[in-house]
């Protein structure tokens, strides 16, 4: 039996559909399971062992009617028992439909029901992301002590030379930036964090990130390196898994992170935690959410975490020393 599932299109929500692979292989076995997944998220579910197979799409076939019927139809060869979708998105339900799996499983949102076989109402409660992945199979928990990110030996080794490369030793990780603007740290309170620090902090990001993570490294007295840009999602991944702890934005990094096992903070506002929170083991959610009534969103959060509550945070982890 061969098993689809429509991977989110965010790199922090395909971390918190990582528990709902697991799932779907322990409860099918002996089934294949496939991930289609676009392109930037595709990192996330290499070398795992609970997926049989990845099918990529190309940056440039993400979008338009065209490339949905293309996808739709070429999947049809595969023959899938069933299908999920981890979406709320139109695109996937049609592209679930074309590819005539007999078995079409997902929310019922955006009016896109007549494409799917097993409608699920969304829940009116708000809850976590990972938690409304597993109830579209029934589940409710899972194990926050299972490997869900694979790392093979070969590239941890290219990592560790990786970082004598740059000259960083027992790095701390630091991801200060979000796809959303207001969950950004501001540049000041990053220094006001951290200026007491010894620690050597590598800033990690996009290729976009670069010129506000140089003004960050460049304008204090801390040994911060920026490596934005410089490094594919997968390497980043490898490379932060050899970090000695990790500051985190509310972003897709800090989930990584947490997965991965780095010991991690993550900063979090406009009670967000709640639903999208990272769900490692080993991780400490600051969280200003309830100073502000009615929310004034990120940005006021962000601003209210001193560094008394960053310091206490650090000290709060299991680390490794």
């Amino acid at each position: 039996m061969k098993i689809a599932v429509y991977s989110p299109n965010w790199v922090g929500d395909a971390a918190l559909a990582l528990p709902f692979i697991h799932k779907i292989k322990s409860k099918y076995p002996t089934a294949k399971i496939f991930v289609i997944c676009k392109e930037w998220v595709s990192s996330i579910y290499v070398n795992n062992p609970n997926v049989d197979k990845l099918i990529i799409i190309p940056k440039e076939k993400t979008d338009g009617i065209f490339n949905t019927l293309r996808m739709g139809f070429s999947l049809i060869k595969e023959d899938f028992e069933i299908f999920y979708t981890l979406t709320d998105s139109l695109r996937s339900s049609i592209i679930m439909w074309l590819s005539k799996s007999k078995k079409r499983v997902g929310y019922n949102t955006q009016g896109r029901g007549i494409f799917l076989t097993d409608k699920i109402v969304l829940p009116k409660e708000k809850i976590h992301r990972s938690l409304k992945y597993l109830r579209l199979i029934g589940e409710e928990q899972f194990n926050k002590d299972e490997k869900f990110i694979f790392i093979d030996n070969d590239e941890l080794i290219w990592a560790r030379k990786e970082i004598d490369e740059i000259g960083v030793k027992s790095p701390v990780a630091l991801f200060p930036f979000s796809i959303s603007s207001s969950r950004t740290f501001p540049e000041k309170k990053i220094l006001e964090w951290v200026k007491d620090s010894d620690e050597n902090y590598l800033i990690f990001g996009s290729s976009d990130d670069r010129q506000k993570a140089s003004i960050i490294a460049n304008n204090n007295d801390m040994k911060i390196t920026s490596i934005c840009g410089n490094y594919s999602l997968r390497k980043s991944i490898i490379l932060m898994s050899l970090c000695k702890y990790a500051i985190a934005a509310d972003s897709g990094l800090g989930h990584i992170s947490s997965i991965v096992g780095v010991p991690t903070i993550s900063f979090f506002g406009a009670k967000r935690s709640s639903i999208t929170g990272p769900i490692g083991d080993n991780c400490i959610i600051i969280d200003k959410s309830h100073r502000c009534k009615p929310c004034k969103k990120n940005t006021c959060c962000l601003i209210s975490i001193s560094s008394d509550d960053v310091n206490s945070s650090i000290k709060s982890l299991s680390l490794d020393m």
